[in-house]
């Protein structure tokens, strides 16, 4: 921040910090600083503790300091938010669903102005819960006793139940239908778009226009053909290798 100022461009610079997911909390190494406060959950969990985080944006002139913005964000909305702010929103590609939203006017215009009022939280590739203003419903249960009790809802009231422990049926029993359309219509766009494949493969591969410093960090430390062992027989699809073959010749499939 102080290298922007001497530059003279801080007032044309955004400078956004966040985690990306809340602590280690369970079972951390002693002295380390990984714990619950007020949410319950960490790392991993789709309970407020693993996913609400905390995030910080710098920017003179515009942003106002020293306010509190109570609105859900998605990091996802980074994306959408930096191409209009950058006057280029027509590179946004248009064959594949954007799950950011634009959130210019939080930036601009502080607290309220959120154009997200719902979020769908994962456990790995399961859809866990539902965030929607002040009201998330738990879709699979967190606790081992609440996934055997049948109970068909758990719906909490994030402000008076930070640590979602105290699941309301009867008291918000009118929010069953608006969240199972939410889920419904959600897990249509899916059906629609599904989620890309996951793929592994060595750092630094597949990037446009990379230097040579890049593509020597991408070339595999080591000759393959010396293992004591055939790397193809730890590949699940053969389509999809630990290596890119263009990046040297003589591997080949």
């Amino acid at each position: 921040m102080d290298k922007l100022k001497e530059l003279g461009i801080a007032e044309n610079t955004l400078v956004i910090a966040m985690a990306d997911n809340g602590p280690m909390a369970h079972n951390p190494p002693p002295g380390c600083g990984f714990s619950e406060t007020i949410f319950r959950g960490g790392k991993g969990d789709f309970l407020e503790g693993g996913v609400r985080v905390p995030a910080q944006a710098w920017w003179p002139g515009v942003i106002k300091p020293g306010q509190i913005v109570g609105d859900i964000i998605h990091e996802t909305d980074l994306f959408t938010t930096f191409a209009r702010l950058a006057v280029a929103t027509q590179y946004i590609p248009t064959d594949r669903v954007i799950d950011g939203i634009d959130q210019t006017a939080l930036l601009l215009n502080g607290d309220t102005h959120s154009r997200r009022d719902h979020v769908f939280i994962y456990a790995g590739p399961r859809l866990g819960a539902t965030v929607k203003g002040n009201y998330k419903r738990h879709w699979i249960s967190p606790d081992p006793v609440g996934e055997a009790s049948g109970i068909p809802a758990a719906f909490y009231f994030l402000p008076m139940d930070p640590r979602e422990k105290s699941p309301m049926l009867a008291n918000l029993i009118h929010l069953k239908s608006p969240f199972s359309r939410m889920k419904l219509r959600h897990e249509l766009w899916k059906k629609k778009y599904p989620d890309s494949k996951e793929v592994h493969g060595i750092p630094w591969t597949g990037i446009e226009n990379a230097p040579p410093e890049v593509k020597a960090l991408a070339k595999p430390k080591l000759d393959l053909k010396k293992l004591p062992f055939d790397p193809l027989e730890y590949v699940e699809h053969l389509d999809q290798l630990p290596f890119d073959p263009d990046m040297d010749p003589d591997i080949g499939r």
